[in-house]
């Protein structure tokens, strides 16, 4: 998927990442009662963390979809990012489901889910540079 020539989903991964990176810092600060309205901003962050990973995930799903068979090395690591994706989607949502709004008090198990939620995301970043910056994946030749 692209926009006037540039890939779409490298475009849109940049908020996802840093908004659900930093949730479980805001939630961690707020349970230790050193952020007293870390709760308040890990809520709004991992809501647009959400929304926007949702999005970057359309891209890439558009993306996905049109890597050739041929490619099945790509293809495979290409599904690999699209699971890791998915997971860590899932549990930065159940997460989100679990604390209670913004004026929730974040648990263990939310914090636990969202910190794990991050540790995916940074794998799933890493399959991600895998397949463009070692792979070429999306990337166009540059014309004489």
């Amino acid at each position: 998927m692209r926009l006037f020539g540039h890939p779409v989903h490298p475009m849109l991964v940049a908020f996802p990442i840093a908004l659900l990176a930093l949730t479980p810092v805001w939630d961690a600060l707020a349970w230790a009662n050193v952020l007293r309205d870390g709760r308040i901003t890990a809520y709004y962050s991992e809501a647009a963390g959400l929304i926007t990973a949702g999005l970057a995930a359309i891209a890439g799903f558009a993306d996905l979809i049109k890597i050739p068979q041929s490619e099945s090395a790509n293809a495979k690591t290409a599904l690999i990012h699209a699971g890791l994706a998915l997971a860590m989607l899932s549990l930065f949502g159940v997460a989100f489901a679990l604390r209670g709004g913004a004026a929730g008090s974040p648990s263990v198990l939310v914090l636990g889910l969202e910190a794990a939620g991050a540790l995916c995301l940074a794998v799933t970043g890493w399959f991600g540079g895998e397949l463009v910056f070692r792979r070429g994946v999306g990337v166009e030749a540059k014309k004489p």
